[in-house]
C-alpha cells in the first residue's frame, strides 16, 4: 500500500471569508498549498520558489502594519496609486493558486478515477497561466507537468484515498470562493496584468 504524499485533513485551508479576507489567515493557507506542492517532487522546484516569493512580498507588506493590512482587500485598495507591489505579488500567488485549485478540481471530479494526472495538470495550467506565459515558460511548465506524481502517490490508496477526497469536498469550494474574491477584487481595480512573463 502507498501511503499518501497529501493529507488534506492536516491542512487548516481556506476559511470562509464573511466581509474581508484576514491576509495572515490566507497567506498561512498559501503556505499550506506550497507544502503541498512540495510533495511534487523536484522537478516543481521552480513554481515553489515563485509561490514562496509571492508569499514572502505579501508578509513583507503586511508586517509594515498589521493593523492597517489586517485584511488583504485593504492592503490592495490602501495601495492602488502608491505601488503595486502588493498587488502585482498577490496576482500572481492567486494564478499560481487557481493553478493547484483547478488540478485539485479536476481530480475531485475524475468519474474514472484516472490514475495518472498529467491531463489534470496540463488542463489546470492551460486553464489558469497559460494564458500569462511565453513560449520559454511555457516549454518548461510542459516539462515539470509531465512529472506529476500519480494519484495514489498524492493521495494514496484505499481508505487514504477516499478520505482525502472527502476533505476536498470541502477544502476546495472554500479555496476556490477565496480566490475568486480575490480575482474580482484586482479587475475591480485594475490590477489583473495580462502581459506574458
Amino acid at each position: 500500500m502507498t501511503d499518501a504524499r497529501i493529507q488534506f485533513k492536516t491542512l487548516k485551508g481556506f476559511p470562509e471569508a464573511v466581509d474581508k479576507i484576514e491576509t495572515q489567515v490566507f497567506l498561512n493557507a498559501a503556505k499550506e498549498i506550497v507544502t503541498v506542492i512540495e510533495t511534487f517532487g523536484k522537478l516543481f522546484t521552480p513554481v515553489i520558489s515563485d509561490m514562496n516569493g509571492n508569499i514572502n512580498k505579501l508578509t513583507k507588506v503586511y508586517g509594515t502594519d498589521v493593523l492597517k493590512y489586517q485584511y488583504l482587500e485593504d492592503m490592495i485598495v490602501l495601495n492602488v496609486n502608491v505601488d503595486d507591489f502588493a498587488s502585482n505579488a498577490l496576482l500572481w500567488l492567486k494564478r499560481g493558486l487557481q493553478l493547484i485549485c483547478t488540478f485539485f478540481e479536476n481530480i475531485y471530479n475524475d468519474a474514472q478515477s484516472s490514475e495518472a494526472l498529467k491531463q489534470h495538470l496540463q488542463d489546470a495550467y492551460e486553464r489558469t497561466l497559460k494564458p500569462y506565459h511565453g513560449f520559454i515558460v511555457q516549454s518548461t511548465i510542459k516539462i515539470i507537468y509531465s512529472w506529476v506524481p500519480t494519484r495514489s502517490q498524492l493521495l494514496g490508496q484505499g481508505d487514504a484515498q477516499l478520505e482525502n477526497i472527502e476533505v476536498l469536498t470541502k477544502y476546495l469550494p472554500t479555496m476556490r470562493a477565496q480566490l475568486d474574491r480575490i480575482d474580482a477584487l484586482l479587475k475591480a481595480h485594475n490590477l489583473d496584468d495580462v502581459r506574458k512573463v
